[in-house]
């Protein structure tokens, strides 16, 4: 984890222990990475304080007050031979920060510190439809394979599964891997979900970009930008599927 996600999990609480012993060591003996927390710290505080009409009058505020005191100071300067004060500067700085916050916005002040996997991974998941089982009204099958389809599609997806491992080894299609893998997904199960896109992309013909791109959510749900990466730079490079979303991630990975 790189120091910019490190403050993003600062700020938004969730830092595990041995992230927050990171954060620590980074904080006493790493000036930049300080200087860097202050600074956005101050900022969050400016963006958290009111509303955007009253952090408009903050700001104009601010510019009142450094001009009024710059009047002051050089004045001070041209009778004193003194320096000036380096907080005006900081003071300066502090109202442009906070200018730049207004225009991003709450969307992009979460940018601003760090990736927020969270919303990334919400804004691209959906679950993926069945296009190879066909459920018709007054059809009389009654499959173990039906079943796990139609609970499915019910979005009954812990029903799916127990279906799914119910259909004997003889009778297993290829696709039922995908599937089991989306309805593990969509109960929140990500460690057997990825295990099984992992096996569709090694072992089957069929599905494998589709599975591409659903390792690549996992890892955003994760927060593993590294894999994440990995399997959208994948996807771009060999296949089609979802290719702009890929690469429209990427950027807002780097």
């Amino acid at each position: 984890m790189d120091n910019q996600d490190l403050l993003y999990h600062y700020f938004s609480n969730s830092l595990t222990a041995a992230q927050e012993k990171v954060f620590e060591d980074l904080l006493e003996n790493d000036a930049e990475f300080k200087a860097q927390f202050l600074f956005e710290q101050n900022l969050k505080a400016v963006i958290e304080s009111n509303e955007i009409d009253t952090l408009k009058a903050k700001l104009q505020g601010f510019e009142k007050d450094l001009s009024a005191t710059q009047t002051t100071r050089i004045e001070h300067f041209n009778t004193e031979n003194t320096k000036p004060n380096p907080t005006i500067f900081n003071y300066k700085n502090f109202a442009i920060a906070a200018s730049i916050a207004l225009l991003m916005g709450w969307f992009g002040y979460h940018s601003f510190f760090g990736t927020d996997y969270s919303s990334m991974y919400d804004a691209n998941f959906s679950a993926y439809p069945n296009t190879v089982y066909t459920i018709t009204r007054g059809d009389t099958e009654n499959s173990l394979e039906r079943e796990a389809f139609v609970a499915y599609e019910s979005k009954d997806y812990k029903t799916a599964i127990e279906k799914f491992d119910a259909i004997p080894a003889e009778a297993t299609k290829e696709y039922f891997r995908f599937y089991k893998a989306q309805a593990y997904l969509n109960v929140e199960d990500t460690k057997n979900a990825k295990a099984l896109f992992t096996k569709v992309v090694t072992e089957n013909k069929n599905f494998v970009a589709e599975s591409t791109w659903y390792l690549a959510l996992i890892s955003l749900k994760e927060e593993n930008k590294t894999e994440a990466k990995k399997h959208l730079e994948n996807l771009v490079a060999n296949f089609d599927y979802n290719k702009e979303k890929a690469q429209t991630l990427l950027k807002e990975l780097q």
